[in-house]
């Protein structure tokens, strides 16, 4: 017979086990990564480039892939930081310039106010679709609320972990 002690911590396993494609990856970064990196995307635009659609660090012979695979992280988190880092190389700046000083950081902003429904993002206390929400905020011309729409979509998913 198996004590019930280990029926509960079994249990406990499988629940983390099944959660586990659902990884926020900012806050795995900043567990992993931060002390030695710092910012995930200040560290990827100042260390990290894009090639033909592949990211490279400063050794680009090696994979990067595999070296994240082998570096603190493994399997789907590893492909997942990657593609996060991807995002951030490619990405401006912006939102630590233009929004931080009312909204911190992006990923805590999207933890924190942002969620989906029915597909669309939206403010969790108005529920009204950010893109419909920022052409009127803090002066951005339509390209600028185009981009922190696009870039707010994107920091929501992976702080879902999707």
């Amino acid at each position: 017979m198996i004590a019930p002690w280990k029926l509960l911590l079994l249990a406990g396993g499988a629940l983390v086990a099944g959660s586990a494609t659902a990884v926020d990856l900012h806050r795995l970064w900043d567990d992993r990564c931060v002390d030695c990196h710092g910012h995930a995307g200040e560290f990827a635009r100042a260390f990290l480039v894009v090639i033909d659609g592949e990211l490279y660090g400063r050794h680009p012979e090696r994979d990067l892939q595999r070296f994240l695979d082998n570096h603190y992280l493994a399997g789907h988190e590893a492909r997942a930081v990657y593609d996060m880092l991807l995002a951030q190389a490619r990405t401006e700046g912006r939102f630590r310039s233009r929004c931080s000083a009312c909204h911190a950081t992006a990923a805590a902003f999207a933890r924190e106010a942002l969620t989906f429904e029915n597909g669309v993002l939206v403010g969790r206390a108005t529920g009204r679709p950010v893109a419909d929400f920022l052409p009127r905020h803090m002066s951005l011309d339509a390209q600028e609320a185009a981009f922190f729409a696009e870039l707010l979509e994107r920091v929501r998913r992976e702080v879902e972990g999707r």
